[in-house]
């Protein structure tokens, strides 16, 4: 059932809050509900797509696009890490999306540069050679720097993104990166510097960063090309998302924290 949200104020703070999805400011869906019918429609969608999760040649012979970040490996890093001179102001996760208080941490920090179609203009600024060959991606929907710190971990969890393919493309790995994994579905992978990993957001993953240094990936999600229902449905998703009131809220957040003194 639907609801209705409060004055801009209260809504500001509420979009992104655990129990509500606000579509407006004065509309709203509750959390649960809404995320059974997403991963439902979620296993439909996974119908259409590659086996996943993939890693290294297998993930760029089923997306041959995501060559096009290794073969700008060098450019993409080096913004990274003239970024990660002001690391202290990047923010949390619950920062952006209080939802997620659960899985964040002060450990685990995100720059985004687009989060569903929408630019963060203060970040891209900062690495707009990452953005123009993000953006030459086809079906992009997000893109943004994920970095964990030394002995960081996030618990199993399920995301939202039904229907969309993320791909961390690892830049900054540890000295002993077989320490330092993502586990889907009982599958682990340990990240190593310039090949890809791409799976489905919406199965159980869980992160451990059992080492001492940081590790960085750029994620991208981007929607596989779908046929007829799904790719109508998939398309119909992607818009209604964009527009929520919730993610331009976020996207506001993560742009507060762009114009960072470097």
């Amino acid at each position: 059932m639907a609801g209705i949200g409060g004055d801009d104020a209260t809504v500001k703070d509420r979009a992104g809050q655990k129990g509500r999805l606000y579509l407006t400011r004065n509309l709203w869906l509750p959390q649960k509900p809404l995320e059974a019918v997403n991963h439902r429609m979620g296993a439909w969608l996974r119908e259409a797509m590659p086996p996943l999760p993939l890693a290294g040649d297998a993930a760029v012979r089923a997306f041959p696009q995501l060559a096009e970040i290794g073969r700008n490996h060098g450019a993409i890093k080096d913004e990274l890490l003239t970024v990660l001179e002001s690391s202290a102001r990047i923010p949390s996760l619950v920062e952006l999306h209080p939802r997620d208080k659960r899985i964040s941490s002060p450990e685990w920090k995100n720059f985004v540069l687009e989060l569903w179609g929408t630019e963060i203009p203060t970040n891209s600024r900062r690495c707009p050679r990452t953005t123009e060959i993000v953006r030459g991606l086809s079906g992009v929907h997000s893109a943004l720097f994920s970095i964990l710190a030394a002995g960081a971990s996030i618990p199993p969890h399920r995301g939202w993104a039904a229907g969309v393919v993320r791909c961390h493309y690892p830049l900054v790995t540890p000295r002993d990166h077989q320490q330092c994994a993502i586990t889907v579905d009982g599958t682990r992978h340990a990240w190593q510097e310039g090949e890809p990993f791409v799976f489905d957001d919406t199965r159980r993953h869980s992160v451990s960063n059992a080492t001492d240094d940081v590790r960085v990936v750029l994620i991208v999600d981007f929607e596989p090309p779908f046929r007829g229902a799904r790719k109508a449905y998939s398309r119909f998703r992607y818009h209604a998302i964009r527009r929520s009131t919730e993610i331009r809220e976020i996207c506001k957040r993560a742009g507060a924290f762009g114009d960072i003194p470097v």
